[in-house]
């Protein structure tokens, strides 16, 4: 579930840092969305196990 929710910007960074300084705002918009999916991450981990049912105690889950 939650590797559909990331791209993993990073490994486009050092693409992005051997840009020509003409196109120096490239590595920031790396950096930008690296952080925006840290943060969407975050998210994910708090609500996703507030959202998704559980198994009555006792039981297994099902897949």
């Amino acid at each position: 579930m939650f590797t559909g929710a990331t791209r993993n910007s990073l490994v486009v960074l050092p693409l992005a840092l051997a840009l020509p300084d003409a196109l120096a705002v490239a590595s920031v918009v790396v950096v930008t969305q690296t952080l925006v999916e840290v943060l969407g991450m975050l998210l994910y981990v708090r609500l996703v196990p507030r959202l998704v049912p559980t198994a009555p105690t006792g039981q297994p889950a099902a897949l």
